[in-house]
């Protein structure tokens, strides 16, 4: 029984899942630790979709979306082949996202006044 799982947890099938959840736990964490300072997500959206709700539920409603939508981001531009990738690739989209949305129309280095970009 212990090979057979063990055989399982080599398919293609189980190393991607598991390579998606470790990029979902990456977005995630992004997200809780605020790494990407001044990223508005997605609550201005969901305040003229669901109008009249509480803060808590777009915060919530922001952290999964995010979450879920980075992730799959995540897998699709960074491709991860194993776990490190898949973890940074979970970091990696939101702080790419930041600072794409940190310098709209700005050249590279130009947002904050020529500043580190945080």
């Amino acid at each position: 029984m212990l090979g057979d799982v063990q055989a399982f947890f080599k398919t293609p099938l189980a190393v991607g899942a598991l390579l998606y959840v470790v990029t979902l736990f990456g977005a995630a964490a992004v997200y809780v630790l605020k790494l990407h300072h001044d990223f508005e997500g997605s609550t201005a959206f969901f305040k003229k979709i669901f109008p009249g709700k509480s803060e808590k539920f777009y915060s919530r409603l922001d952290f999964f979306i995010v979450s879920l939508v980075g992730s799959v981001i995540g897998m699709i531009v960074f491709q991860p082949s194993n776990a490190i990738q898949a973890l940074s690739a979970g970091f990696g989209w939101v702080s790419s996202l930041n600072v794409l949305l940190a310098g709209r129309g700005e050249p590279a280095g130009a947002a904050g006044g020529g500043k580190h970009v945080r």
